[in-house]
């Protein structure tokens, strides 16, 4: 056993590089996976702990013709209770030039911006006051300067909406037609008529605060009701420029007129001042928010089965004017927040089996040709009396340490890519608090397929090379024969390659697994790069996909670009370990530094160009797939560089392995590797 755990020591001292190839090939793939996994389900868990938390409507239930009425607003009280029912109004209109126009009155503002406009109208006196929707980041102002004015709330400034400062007032300027009863002098003593009446209101409004409605929580494009008339598709709407909340009267204030008052055959008019006029929120209820009970999470298959069947339920009320139905599903902060999760999960699906399949196959091909490497041990220890099966436990358990330091850091990488991700969504919403659920799907898949492949794979090798007798281990492998390369029927070309050149031709091809294998790994990782690339470039050159898209580009690339780094470092590393013997021959013969280096390294370029060439065609398809998921991006809009840029940075890596790995073949020791055989 003693001899058994030295060799065990020697060989984790020998390999050390391999194994930390296999640490950083599993933090690499896994890491990623398993962070974009876990942004996805952050996402969702934090809009669902969101939802939960300020009781954001289910359903919002809008009337097209006025008022809802006392029984319709019972209908829906019956159904869901009076807790989960909140009426309050709506008015959207377009400013221009400080105009707008409203139920055919013309309005004059002073102070509003122009564009599409939206006041949320509610009963009660204060954000606090709501129980659905309810706001956050209330910011509240000093209103005492102006006593005579009405306090409204602004929505939060942001990339779209518009920034006030405090003290900010706001003015609305109209002509009100209405009838109202007034007191009239007559021949026989003042007598209340009713009197058609033209007043001229001038109503002062305050800032109050600031809020956040979490129904808004985007930062840009949130659209409004209105229709966008450059458009063909009735679904296109102008975006809004100003939200405004008001908690109690609309109007409240004095105004002068005219009033026309008909007594019998008589008309005649009056002058009117001070009358007062009063439009609150409970003459503009025109919107119902419902919020229904569910133990379903947010947009999950159960949450949108009861959210179809309480639509099908309200379109069978019949209410006292036709109705419009709008579900979360319609908002556009929780639906983008949600398509961008599910985007983002597309990704991860498409990184997954890449990631996998180019991890898998360099680490079996290091546990493979470690093993082969190791003949010598192997032959010795079955010659000492060790069971196949101990002989195998050895390599195992170097292959499952490796895989599972692996797996431990990339738990963590994940993590923290998974909230790095996350925060990069703050360019398009005012985020959720980060939710503390960790969903770990994408993480398990990948570690186990890898820890399983690698350890059946070394199983597999192991039960090869120990059900051979001793003797024939002890013995080298004999090298495999040169063969005629397809440029030797090229005379033209042929003969005018010098014999190195000819000599890295046929050694390119003399172990065509390792070359084929080394070309596959180079082209998946040059595709991956080429894909982030082609991410990166739409989100940052062709402005799709959103800002918060070009965070998750850049990490993709980043870590297509630390795999094919890892890739190339450690297959080339493999190479000259297993050729040290012919490597300390070239230098015992002679061969310079340089040339010794040429001599592997020529192989290395060459089987990395092939594969970056393989890598382009690859990479398209790796780009449509991804496009497709994404639901944004072409081929065709690529812009040129993204093809030219990911052939050089995979040269570059190229060139970086080997000044890095030059020093490990000009410091072999040419005793040792010739004698290591006998």
């Amino acid at each position: 056993m003693k001899t058994y755990l030295k060799t065990l020591w020697r060989m984790f001292e020998r390999h050390i590089t391999r194994l930390i190839s296999i640490i950083l090939m599993v933090v690499v793939s896994v890491g990623l996976t398993a962070g974009i996994g876990m942004a996805t389900d952050k996402i969702n868990d934090s809009l669902a702990e969101y939802y939960d938390d300020r009781n954001v409507s289910d359903i919002i239930l809008m009337n097209e013709e006025g008022a809802f009425t006392d029984e319709d607003i019972g209908l829906m009280t019956d159904r869901y209770g009076e807790e989960n029912v909140t009426v309050g109004g709506l008015i959207e209109f377009e400013v221009k030039d400080g105009k707008a126009e409203v139920d055919g009155s013309e309005l004059t503002f002073t102070g509003v911006p122009d564009g599409i406009v939206r006041v949320y109208i509610f009963d009660g006196g204060s954000p606090e006051d709501l129980t659905q929707n309810k706001p956050e980041n209330i910011v509240k102002y000093d209103t005492s300067a102006n006593p005579d004015a009405l306090t409204v709330y602004a929505e939060r400034p942001s990339n779209q909406l518009a920034s006030y400062e405090e003290g900010a007032t706001f003015t609305l300027s109209t002509v009100i037609n209405t009838t109202q009863k007034i007191t009239q002098d007559t021949p026989i003593g003042p007598m209340e008529l009713d009197a058609d009446l033209t007043l001229n209101v001038n109503q002062s409004y305050v800032l109050g605060g600031t809020l956040l409605n979490p129904l808004h929580m985007a930062t840009r494009d949130d659209p409004s009701y209105t229709d966008d008339p450059a458009s063909d598709d009735e679904n296109d709407m102008l975006d809004l420029t100003a939200i405004f909340y008001v908690f109690g009267n609309l109007i409240d204030t004095t105004a002068d007129g005219t009033a026309t008052v008909t007594m019998g055959e008589n008309t005649f008019t009056q002058e009117i001042s001070d009358q007062a006029v009063t439009i609150g929120a409970q003459e503009l209820k025109n919107q119902a928010y419902i919020r229904f009970n569910t133990q379903d999470a947010l947009f999950s298959l159960g949450y949108d089965g009861a959210l179809e069947n309480e639509v099908a339920a309200l379109k069978s009320m019949t209410f006292s004017a036709d109705t419009e139905i709008l579900t979360l599903h319609e908002n556009f902060s929780f639906e983008s927040f949600r398509e961008y999760a599910n985007k983002i999960l597309g990704i991860g699906y498409v990184m997954m089996v890449v990631f996998l399949f180019v991890t898998v196959l360099v680490v079996l091909s290091t546990m493979t040709r470690l093993l082969d490497e190791e003949r010598g041990q192997i032959a010795c220890l079955m010659t000492l009396g060790y069971s196949p099966s101990l002989i195998i436990f050895k390599y195992l358990l170097f292959a499952a340490i490796g895989t599972l330091i692996g797996g431990f850091a990339a738990y963590f990488a994940g993590l923290g890519l998974s909230w790095i991700i996350y925060i990069n969504f703050e360019w398009n919403f005012v985020l959720p608090p980060y939710s503390a659920n960790v969903v770990m799907v994408f993480y398990t898949i990948t570690f186990a397929i890898i820890l399983v492949s690698t350890l059946v794979a070394t199983i597999i090798a192991g039960y090869r090379l120990t059900s051979q007798p001793p003797a024939e281990l002890l013995r080298p492998k004999a090298p495999k024969a040169g063969k005629t390369v397809f440029l030797e029927k090229m005379p033209l070309i042929w003969n005018r390659l010098s014999f190195k050149y000819k000599s890295t031709m046929r050694n390119v091809l003399r172990f065509f697994v390792r070359f084929l294998m080394t070309v596959v790994a180079v082209a998946f990782s040059t595709a991956l790069v080429l894909a982030g690339l082609a991410v990166l470039d739409c989100c940052l050159f062709q402005d799709i996909g959103g800002a918060a898209m070009i965070g998750v580009a850049i990490i993709v690339l980043v870590f297509a670009a630390l795999l094919n780094f890892v890739v190339i470092y450690t297959l080339t590393n493999i190479n000259i370990s297993e050729r040290e013997r012919e490597l300390a021959t070239l230098m015992v013969l002679g061969y310079h530094d340089g040339e010794v280096a040429g001599y592997i390294f020529r192989e290395i370029y060459i089987t990395s160009f092939i594969g970056i060439l393989f890598g382009l065609p690859l990479g398209c398809l790796l780009c449509l797939l991804i496009f497709k998921v994404m639901g944004f991006g072409s081929i065709a809009g690529m812009n040129w560089f993204v093809w030219v840029l990911a052939i050089v940075l995979s040269v570059v890596f190229t060139i970086l392995v080997t000044l890095m790995l030059r020093r490990k073949i000009v410091k072999i020791d040419m005793n040792n590797s010739l004698k290591a055989i006998e």
